[in-house]
């Protein structure tokens, strides 16, 4: 399923939705849409995303594998997500 798709659905479920499936297909791509509004917006970190961010960047080296930088740009999503959202300081990895 595309994130989109997952975000549309936890969208619908926090609105009082439980059942994705019993919505009408309207409805469906009206909450799709508004996801991709919101991503649309997000597009562009703000300072405190980028900072955090960039302290995972930091510490990323042209020896690692390619898994390893997969995991790093996973990692790196998650900090600037988790400082947009607020949810969490930033815990930075040991250099």
């Amino acid at each position: 399923m595309r994130l989109v798709d997952e975000a549309a659905q936890a969208l619908a479920q926090a609105q009082g939705c439980a059942d994705w499936n019993a919505l009408g297909f309207e409805e469906q791509e009206r909450l799709r849409f508004g996801v991709r509004a919101v991503l649309g917006a997000l597009r562009d970190p703000d300072s405190v995303m980028a900072e955090a961010g960039a302290e995972i960047i930091r510490n990323v080296g042209p020896a690692e594998s390619d898994a390893a930088h997969r995991s790093d740009a996973a990692t790196t999503w998650r900090f600037m997500i988790d400082a947009l959202l607020g949810e969490r300081e930033p815990r930075f990895p040991a250099v």
